[in-house]
């Protein structure tokens, strides 16, 4: 396959070789605000090699010295109650000491040119934090247009007693599923009597606390000794190990307090739902969540509010 040039660097597909480095420069650019959380994951392709057809590229120099790297799958998608095949990318990284030359732009394109568009893959999406300013200036320009849906990640901190404070609702609009019978996948998830999904999200990629803002973290000086005051904030150096729920519904979402607590004792210190701010599920477990992260589905086509959306568990 042939390479693309553009002042300096050549855009190639990924290779083993590559793999350290790209999960090094991942390492080097923490996420987040108050809280900034490293990614630690066994393998660059961990998310997109859970699909059955996906891809990766990597941006090196003309030293070979690897730059930046993306991952994209054909994902699954339920739109309006149809079952959808869309392009959707991960995990694109950028070395901190290279970044607005023009490399994540290039990326981008390869993957919509030699992976999304030979495919027929007219609705291409990725997830994104709202604050996420540089990639999404980087997907408009890269794109003739792009739309936005809203959504949250709300997380609950296993080691506190989750309460769920209304259970009669209609089911939402927006959901999220495990849109795939695979065997290969048994090992990720599993799912309750009630049918409530656990997808192990632990198991794909962890975050470890880099730094944590004080105002955050809150405390009191006792004499010399500093004490925190908000426990459920991590501190810094700790792994967060997570399992993110699927196939919530109102039928189900009672037992979310006993799912959290089973959690606890196996050793996995948070859950996180989806939801969107108008949800049920939002005004339901909002008062029981740590937190609330707003995050973007960006793509190039639109997502209607008013209907009915499921986003398999995987993209999460």
């Amino acid at each position: 396959m042939a390479t693309k040039k553009n002042k300096g660097f050549k855009v190639v597909p990924y290779r083993p070789e590559h793999e350290q480095a790209l999960l090094e420069i991942e390492r080097e650019s923490p996420q987040g605000f108050m809280v900034k959380l490293e990614t630690m994951r066994p393998q660059f392709l961990s998310r997109a090699s859970l699909f059955e057809d996906y891809t990766a590229f990597t941006a090196i120099a003309p030293d070979d010295k690897v730059l930046a790297g993306v991952t994209a799958a054909e994902v699954p998608m339920r739109i309006n109650g149809v079952l959808e095949k869309t392009g959707f990318g991960f995990d694109a990284v950028v070395d901190p000491a290279v970044r607005n030359k023009g490399i994540g732009r290039e990326l981008a394109n390869c993957v919509r040119e030699r992976f999304f568009e030979p495919k027929g893959l007219a609705g291409q999406f990725t997830t994104l934090r709202a604050g996420n300013l540089t990639m999404l200036h980087l997907l408009s320009k890269s794109y003739r247009n792009t739309y936005l849906y809203e959504f949250l990640y709300l997380t609950f901190p296993t080691a506190r007693t989750l309460r769920v404070e209304n259970t009669t609702f209609d089911d939402p609009v927006f959901s999220v599923s495990l849109l795939s019978d695979s065997e290969r996948l048994s090992d990720f998830h599993e799912v309750t009597e009630s049918g409530l999904g656990l997808w192990h999200t632990h198991q794909i990629y962890q975050l470890k606390v880099k730094s944590v803002n004080p105002v955050l973290s809150g405390g009191i000086w006792l004499g010399k000794r500093f004490v925190r005051t908000n426990k459920y904030v991590p501190l810094v150096g700790s792994v967060l190990k997570t399992t993110t729920i699927y196939n919530l519904t109102r039928d189900n979402i009672h037992t979310l307090p006993e799912v959290s607590l089973e959690l606890y004792k196996q050793g996995i210190n948070y859950m996180q739902v989806c939801c969107r701010p108008s949800d049920p599920v939002y005004h339901a477990l909002q008062k029981s969540a740590l937190n609330a992260f707003s995050h973007y589905i960006v793509g190039t086509n639109e997502l209607k509010l008013e209907e009915p959306l499921t986003i398999d568990v995987r993209c999460l």
